[in-house]
């Protein structure tokens, strides 16, 4: 083009007439023009590659620049020309085995090889070196560099000695890979190849700027949302390019580049501003579905791996920042009632109380152990919503034997575990430190921070009941404390071994209650007053000393009537006395304590040794005449006084008496719930809440009655 302007140059000063010279410049224009739009090559190009790109690039491993001395031709195609300005004086080309870089003089090569093309390269006579890492081929040593690798252009009259020209518009589709995939090694497979990242954006601290600045090349980081610190990739961006005052996209999706890297650093270089098609949401926005924390969990397997993409998982905060006993940027989040938990790591403080339901967008986020404890890490605060607050998880409540045993499924979930028969450790009787809990089936530690507000407030010797959330140490099995206050009750060690209680010699125990004439069986009482926080105010009076009582008796109090098995409604007084087939039964009046606040209980002295505890009852409607429905539930209390009950799900879930004759068999599955408890256990039939009608009130009763366990 040089030589082409010094001749339209050297015209124009020897044609005078106004004519000619317009002649002349028209000449010299379409002469120019024709220069640049060169007809492409057309047909066999005549020559065939005799090696591979890699295998001419493996001759090189480093130090100065290497001749070609034998007549090896490689092929390529152009993956990226000089056609936006990003690219000077140097062509990349690819086939099936990687890429390389030609450094060829002069400028506009796209007109002559445009991306796409297939190229012949004749290496002979060329050298093979580097740029910091990047290998290229070029016209002869550059002194400057000798020593690393350096190569000079290939001069351009001697372009068509070295490049032959194919076919245009061969297919040339870039490579998935992710940035892991890529190395910084001179044989990289990747290198001046075309490859494509999906589901990468610009840095945020990018996104307000241009391509490249005005007074220099551009440096824009390229990260992905999986593991956004480590799976990111710099954009190289030459200020002479076309598109360098263009802004960035501010949004997320698949970039296509050339990949080089530059001493250690790895870098992309795209053809043009098209190559970024960033127009989806960001990383940790837009939609999201829910998975389960327990398949979170399950996706690592011992190395460091992330979320996947457009997913988050909801839960509650079991852990109380406002105590001061965990990591300021920590929350522990349970999904729900027996459900998995897992430690939320926030790039910085958060503000999420105890009871909080929150969601969280796992979208790329670190899962990684810190100390044997698996948490989600680094997540941004802007990733985490509040969705209700008040909320609470129903501890698991287990020995420490089966906490230990079940310890890494449970890990970040609440637990209670009752009658503690020592608290040790600490610091002089304090929480401060690791306090060891121990109770008849072994021994944890329950952990405090120095700064915690309860650090120096002292620990009772034993408690009936202790919970928190679990949280290993390396080797050590832990539970973290949120508050005493709230969660440990001070106890008085264990109970007697044998008391006034159910035996539990034979499993299954079975009752008929047929000798009730005789009193209760052992273990068996009726309460007046139970609410969901006491045991009730009182035993119930039987009426008539436990002699048979009708079905349609309307005094208040525990009675011995006919069970509904093998009679009907139509049953007189004679034959409900004479039936030998009877029930445990209560009348419910609006006498204070009955409506609500009946209760039949059973109790249990411990259940030491024994798990997996399931109960059957046939629960009889016996009075037809009544107008009344009771609502009973079936829960269950610790320790020789109970402040508190926990429900338990029965089948069928919804249980009543209606003046409708009959029974209905009410199966509930205990779970782990009463395992190996060294301490009273209370389990109730129980109405809570205000009978609905009119008129009487139902006879209630319960019937052949089955506790079993292993």
């Amino acid at each position: 083009m040089n030589t082409i302007l010094m001749n339209m140059k050297h015209t124009t000063l020897f044609l005078r007439a106004p004519g000619l010279i317009g002649v002349a410049l028209l000449f010299t224009q379409l002469s120019c023009t024709k220069k640049i739009a060169e007809p492409p090559v057309l047909g066999d190009a005549g020559i065939t590659a005799n090696t591979s790109i890699q295998a001419l690039k493996a001759r090189y491993n480093g130090g100065q620049a290497l001749p070609i001395n034998d007549n090896i031709v490689i092929e390529g195609i152009v993956s990226c020309d000089d056609r936006s300005g990003n690219y000077y004086q140097q062509i990349a080309i690819q086939d099936g085995t990687g890429g390389v870089l030609l450094r060829i003089a002069g400028s506009n090569h796209y007109t002559s090889y445009p991306v796409g093309r297939k190229l012949y390269v004749k290496c002979k006579g060329l050298y093979l070196g580097q740029y910091n890492g990047t290998l290229q081929l070029g016209g002869g040593l550059d002194s400057n560099y000798l020593s690393l690798g350096g190569v000079t252009l290939i001069a351009q009259n001697l372009l068509p000695d070295y490049i032959v020209r194919g076919a245009l518009n061969q297919p040339i589709d870039p490579v998935v890979v992710n940035v892991s995939q890529l190395t910084t090694t001179l044989q990289d497979r990747y290198v001046s190849t075309l490859i494509k990242l999906v589901g990468h954006e610009f840095n945020a601290a990018d996104t307000s700027k241009p391509f490249a600045d005005a007074d220099q090349s551009g440096n824009r980081i390229v990260q992905g949302c999986a593991n956004p610190s480590g799976n990111r990739i710099t954009l190289r961006t030459s200020n002479y390019s076309k598109f360098a005052t263009l802004n960035l996209p501010n949004g997320n999706g698949d970039i296509v580049g050339v990949y080089s890297y530059f001493g250690s650093t790895k870098q992309l270089t795209v053809r043009d501003e098209n190559d970024v098609q960033f127009n989806g949401a960001r990383c940790g926005t837009g939609p999201t579905t829910l998975m389960n924390t327990s398949d979170l969990r399950a996706l690592y397997t011992g190395a460091i791996t992330y979320g996947p993409n457009s997913k988050r998982i909801t839960g509650v905060v079991i852990s109380d920042r406002s105590t001061n006993n965990l990591n300021a940027r920590n929350i522990y989040l349970q999904q729900g009632d027996g459900l998995a938990g897992i430690v939320v790591r926030f790039d910085a403080n958060h503000s999420f109380n105890l009871g909080d339901s929150i969601d969280v967008n796992v979208t790329g986020m670190e899962l990684s152990e810190f100390n044997g404890l698996l948490q989600l890490n680094n997540v941004p605060l802007s990733y985490a919503a509040v969705r209700a607050t008040g909320k609470s998880i129903t501890p698991r409540q287990a020995t420490i034997a089966n906490i230990i045993a079940n310890f890494e499924n449970w890990e970040s979930t609440l637990v209670r575990t009752v009658n503690i028969n020592s608290l040790t450790g600490g610091t002089s009787g304090r929480w401060n430190g690791s306090v060891n809990l121990t109770d008849a089936t072994g021994s944890i530690v329950a952990f405090t921070l120095a700064s915690a507000s309860f650090a120096n407030s002292t620990y009772p010797n034993t408690a009936s009941s202790l919970v928190g959330y679990l949280t290993p140490f390396a080797a050590t099995f832990q539970i973290g404390i949120r508050n005493p206050t709230n969660d440990v009750v001070a106890g008085s060690g264990p109970p007697p071994p044998s008391g006034s209680g159910l035996p539990l010699t034979t499993s299954p125990y079975t009752q008929n209650f047929d000798g009730i004439s005789a009193g209760l069986p052992a273990g068996f009482s009726a309460k007046v007053g139970a609410t969901a926080s006491s045991i009730g105010t009182g035993d119930m009076t039987p009426v008539g000393a436990w002699a048979p009582t009708v079905w349609n008796n309307v005094t208040a109090g525990a009675k011995n009537f006919a069970s509904a098995t093998g009679l009907t409604a139509a049953a007189d007084a004679t034959a409900q006395g004479a039936a030998t087939n009877r029930a445990f039964g209560i009348r419910q009046t609006s006498a204070t304590g009955y409506d609500p606040g009946s209760a039949f209980v059973i109790l249990l002295d411990n259940t030491t040794g024994k798990t997996n505890f399931q109960l059957s009852f046939q629960l009889q409607s016996l009075d037809n005449t009544s107008g009344r429905t009771t609502t009973w539930i079936v829960d269950y209390g610790l320790g020789d006084t109970p402040t508190s009950f926990t429900p338990v799900n029965t089948t069928p879930a919804t249980l009543t008496t209606t003046p409708t004759f009959g029974g209905t068999t009410a199966t509930v599955n205990f779970g782990a719930s009463l395992n190996n408890l060294n301490q009273k256990v209370w389990i109730r039939v129980v109405s809570l809440s205000a009978t609905t009608g009119s008129g009487n009130r139902p006879s209630s009763a319960i019937d052949d009655l089955q506790l079993s366990w292993n």
